[in-house]
């Protein structure tokens, strides 16, 4: 279950986010690692999801 936060503590996430990302677009380097990681996490949903549903989605991507 996702952690909740209170509208603070939120707000300064966020600006956290907005840093980090601001930072990543300024650097080719871990635009690329970032895009890399994002890339891998999707496949790997992918591939749960394929194997929790038993379904061969190979072919349709």
């Amino acid at each position: 279950m996702p952690k909740q936060f209170n509208e603070a503590t939120d707000e300064s996430h966020k600006a956290k986010l907005a840093k980090f990302a601001a930072q990543v677009l300024q650097e080719p380097l871990q635009m690329r690692l970032l895009s890399d990681r994002v890339y891998e996490l999707l496949t790997d949903e992918l591939k749960q999801q394929k194997e929790r549903l038993g379904r061969n989605y190979e072919g349709r991507l």
